[in-house]
């Protein structure tokens, strides 16, 4: 192959900051997982794709250090505080996790199924019979705010400004410099200050409990919306808009859609990869988007939707090993109660003749930036 060939190959690489690259990633990732296991996009970045590779880097956070990703913060013990716990190391990640692990737990977020509905119910029924809707907009964007506010125990009113934030704080980098911090920490220290998350931030330190907080309406609003942008999609264009056996199409559609493209881990010592040397200090991203359409591990149909699919429940989407997503189950019950309501209430929905999808998101996330529909 000559080199301008190469250049032109959909395996050359995968740029996980070129949006070229992550509009539609999957036909390049494919060829990356045939040809390229790992691959080098960037001096000293190194993409990895198949399954059995992204496992393993996430599941030893020994060689595959989580500490200071994509931060701007100093690198000081005491600077620790301001980092997101995504990116903290054992014994600082072992430690505020345990902390706030409580709060998660399916039991508690159980409780929470009467308030989803409440506020599903209610978005789904300002929507006109007969008429053309843009559901990201009157649906997946501010359900997810609505249901947040409700899991940190505070009313409702600021939650329009959650989107902002999130929008605005988009990278964990810098973010106190920005001219919206000082009104999310105001309501961040007011939040803390409350029955918040029942009572678990009681435990952290304000600094800790802030930084937290930020966390949750970065990574947690926009990676929802997108899931839940994904999940109506996939199930509109899969002829699967109904009640029936949703559990698993919500897993299949995480699977083939995750909202968060892929994750980044940083090398401790000179190690390789699929054979491939990376030295200490350099960068791997971890693929999970690509990982969970291995035919290795998904079988030869791994691009096709198959909700019956034996294991689906062992998708990246939520991450692997000590940084696996602390938030899994609050996301299934949103994604569940929500396609519950829309498809009880709107059994006929289907999408505009003339849809096509739109990205949102940034450099790491992936989701319909408009939905229109038709209501009937």
């Amino acid at each position: 192959m000559t080199t301008s060939a190469a250049a032109s190959s959909p395996s050359a690489a995968f740029n996980p900051l070129d949006l070229r690259h992550t509009d539609d990633p999957y036909p390049r990732l494919a060829a990356l997982r045939r040809e390229r296991p790992v691959s080098t996009p960037l001096p000293g970045w190194h993409v990895v794709v198949r399954d059995a590779d992204v496992r393993a880097v996430l599941a030893d956070p020994a060689l595959w250090s989580s500490r200071r990703n994509n931060t701007s913060v100093p690198d000081t013990p005491e600077a620790d505080r301001e980092l997101a716990l995504s990116q903290l190391d054992p014994p600082a990640h072992t430690r505020l996790r345990r902390l706030l692990s409580p709060a998660f737990a399916r039991t508690v977020v159980a409780e929470l199924e009467p308030v989803v509905r409440e506020r599903a119910e209610t978005l789904a029924g300002r929507f006109e019979q007969g008429t053309d809707t843009d559901l990201v907009a009157a649906f997946t964007v501010p359900l997810p705010r609505a249901v947040l506010a409700a899991f940190c125990g505070v009313d409702e009113a600021d939650a329009v400004a959650y989107e902002r934030w999130a929008g605005t704080f988009t990278d964990l980098l810098g973010q106190r410099a920005h001219p919206e911090w000082p009104a999310f920490e105001r309501w961040a220290l007011r939040t803390a200050d409350g029955p918040a998350l029942n009572g678990v931030l009681e435990q952290l330190d304000r600094t800790e409990a802030v930084t937290f907080l930020h966390f949750l309406i970065v990574a947690g609003v926009p990676n929802l919306r997108h899931a839940l942008g994904n999940l109506v999609l996939r199930l509109l264009r899969e002829d699967h808009w109904r009640a029936e056996g949703l559990p698993e199409a919500i897993e299949e559609s995480l699977r083939l859609d995750p909202p968060a493209l892929w994750q980044m881990r940083t090398a401790t010592r000179d190690t390789t990869v699929a054979d491939t040397p990376v030295r200490a200090g350099e960068r791997v991203i971890a693929v999970v988007a690509s990982a969970n359409r291995d035919p290795a591990r998904w079988g030869a149909d791994a691009d096709a939707f198959r909700p019956d699919r034996p294991g689906v429940r062992a998708h990246l989407a939520f991450g692997k090993g000590p940084h696996a997503c602390l938030g899994a189950s609050l996301t299934r019950l949103q994604l569940r109660v929500a396609a519950e309501v829309l498809t009880r209430r709107y059994p006929k929905m289907r999408l505009a003749p003339d849809f096509r999808f739109r990205r949102a998101g940034d450099f790491m996330s992936r989701g319909p930036a408009a939905l229109p529909v038709h209501l009937e």
